[in-house]
């Protein structure tokens, strides 16, 4: 095994930067995972940065984890392989690797961490 260099680190929420990302509904607020684990993870807030206007779009994405825990307000999404689910404040969802999914809808006040591994991955827009 691969001796560990990385060192321990809080992040902070005051003062934390919020940067446009993949998604220009959204901001998002990195947590330090991927620099800390050389690439292994990713973690970020992700939150709205303006009202839902619709379904967003399906996409996928190429990795081996993806979690999110919804930190407030509320979701209406689709999995490709169960289908529409909602999500408030206190719950968590996993999507299996390359499953096509959706967001359909969200509150305005929508905040939630994501983590994935790799820290980096392609993100392919499907057809439904």
């Amino acid at each position: 095994m691969a001796e560990n260099t990385s060192k321990s680190f809080a992040a902070h929420a005051e003062g934390a930067d919020w940067v446009k990302g993949l998604r220009p509904y959204f901001v998002y607020r990195d947590l330090g995972m991927k620099s800390a684990t050389e690439g292994r993870v990713m973690a970020h807030v992700i939150r709205a940065a303006q009202s839902c206007d619709g379904p967003m779009g399906y996409h996928s994405h190429e990795l081996e984890f993806q979690m999110n825990y919804l930190l407030k307000g509320w979701a209406r999404i689709d999995l490709a392989d169960v289908g529409e689910i909602e999500v408030t404040a206190g719950d968590a969802w996993y999507q299996a690797p390359g499953v096509a999914h959706e967001l359909m809808e969200y509150s305005d006040d929508f905040e939630v961490i994501e983590i994935t591994i790799p820290g980096d991955f392609p993100t392919i827009d499907e057809t439904r």
